[in-house]
């Protein structure tokens, strides 16, 4: 596949996640997915990444992803996405603050057979904690 294909998987991943459309996600994300998160104790098989994908998508049910920027090389798409969404379902186990919040986020996909079958993905859940109130905002030097 070209790099214009693998980028268009990549898109229809994030447009499917925005819109909730479980039936695309199934179908852009091979069902040999692994996915990986700083901080994670273990990579994450398909159906443990759609089911973080459920319980963040019932949290933030208003969710936006902005595309950035978006490199691909070989089978390897870098996207770096702003999320903007409201925190309208629980989250982390905080409920709902009703607080918007915007988050940068940086991920990477490597396509197969026109699939995505691995995930790198990272997103500024610090800053999100701060909007949403549920963590101290940083000091500010003198």
């Amino acid at each position: 596949m070209t790099s214009e294909q693998n980028k268009a998987i990549v898109r229809r991943f994030w447009q499917a996640y925005e819109t909730n459309d479980q039936a695309a996600l199934n179908e852009v994300l091979s069902p040999a997915l692994v996915a990986r998160t700083p901080g994670a104790p273990e990579p994450q098989n398909r159906e443990m990444h759609l089911q973080g994908i459920r319980m963040f998508t019932a949290a933030f049910s208003d969710r936006q992803f902005t595309v950035d920027e978006m490199i691909a090389e070989g089978d390897v798409v870098a996207t770096r996405t702003t999320l903007r969404g409201t925190h309208t379902g629980e989250w982390q186990g905080h409920a709902p603050t009703g607080k918007r919040i915007s988050a940068p986020g940086l991920t990477l996909e490597r396509i197969q057979d026109g699939k995505i079958v691995e995930r790198w993905f990272s997103f500024d859940v610090p800053a999100v904690m701060q909007q949403l109130g549920l963590s101290p905002q940083p000091e500010r030097a003198p």
